[in-house]
């Protein structure tokens, strides 16, 4: 089903409830989100494992396991198409014509019995009307663009290091010129050197094509050198949302200054002060046994009872900020950053 959205707007996610239902329990995963990205924008998706970062990816995808997952409802808007309305040979086209995803660990994207040319030339073939020949040579064009020499089309991933393989996992999301990239923890298996050139590639890639990035990790670092905006979302549900300005210089979440705080400053490192981090006291409730109210209620400095019993509402702090604290608005609050 087409949406009339803006020509810029690559990604449009409405009201979005994902759940797993595993025996007698039901894990609440993702729980009413909303987000949209423009076109050659990138957006940085943070938050502690289990809060609902991947899951959110892989439903963009349509590529929830079906059991024991669920998308109960929302509307997933893909270049202006219902992904959640199309059928398999609809979402086949649509997957790398116009979004790809490069999965966590390049170690396990890759079949280790064919060549990295096949590999590639086999996703040029599913969405290209094109020959054999004509796939190996797009194939070696797309290793030359991740900064790998064509002659090794024919070689087999166990030749590749850890940083090459990610470059060769690049390759084939971008085989087909999606125009929305998403990166689940792209460098999380690589060294920092290796993750710097990684990076570099992937925002070359995305001047050079307009491509739109969901870049999803734990790394604020990262979030802070590739993207426009950042969503944090914790325990399936987005609590923040804004500009990269907004979220670093004017946070306004309690959990979003627990994630800032809990990082080393290095202010206090060049004077020689020792100070201890801030850690985020307790754990992120049970998927399966959500409170009624705020979910960070019961680790956050700033709750009332309230919070624990009053379900919250996404406000709007200024055009591009939202957050969801119903203790925002109170005249006295402010979040207080710094350690």
């Amino acid at each position: 089903m087409k949406n009339k959205l803006d020509q810029e707007t690559v990604l449009e996610i409405k009201d979005l409830v994902v759940r797993f239902i595993v025996e007698d329990e039901v894990v609440e995963a993702v729980n009413g989100i909303d987000l949209s990205l423009k076109k050659g924008h990138t957006i940085g998706l943070v938050g502690e494992t289990g809060a609902g970062k991947t899951t959110t990816a892989k439903a963009i995808m349509n590529m929830i396991p079906s059991p024991p997952g669920k998308i109960e409802r929302g509307e997933i808007y893909v270049c202006g198409n219902n992904v959640l309305q199309m059928t398999p040979s609809e979402l086949q086209t649509v997957r790398g014509n116009d979004v790809s995803m490069i999965f966590q660990d390049p170690m396990t994207s890759l079949n280790p019995v064919f060549t990295v040319g096949d590999q590639i030339a086999e996703s040029i073939s599913l969405h290209e009307k094109v020959s054999k020949d004509a796939a190996l040579m797009k194939a070696g064009d797309m290793l030359e663009l991740v900064g790998i020499p064509r002659n090794r089309l024919s070689d087999y991933p166990h030749q590749f290091s850890g940083g090459m393989k990610q470059r060769v996992v690049i390759a084939i999301a971008l085989s087909c010129n999606p125009q929305l990239l998403i990166a689940d923890e792209p460098t999380t298996a690589l060294d920092v050197t290796i993750q710097a050139q990684v990076l570099e590639l992937m925002r070359e890639l995305r001047e050079k094509y307009g491509m739109a990035i969901i870049m999803i990790t734990h790394d604020l670092g990262i979030i802070a050198e590739m993207c426009d905006e950042v969503a944090v979302m914790y325990a399936g549900q987005l609590v923040e949302v804004g500009t990269l300005d907004d979220i670093f210089n004017h946070t306004l979440h309690p959990y979003t200054e627990g994630l800032f705080n809990s990082l080393p400053n290095i202010r206090n490192r060049k004077h020689g002060h020792k100070v201890p981090l801030k850690t985020i006291p307790g754990l992120m409730p049970d998927p399966t046994n959500l409170p009624k109210g705020c979910a960070f209620s019961q680790r956050c400095a700033y709750a009332t009872p309230e919070c624990s019993g009053a379900k919250q509402q996404m406000i709007r702090a200024s055009e591009t900020h939202r957050v969801l604290c119903s203790r925002y608005n109170e005249q006295a609050f402010h979040i207080e950053r710094g350690n």
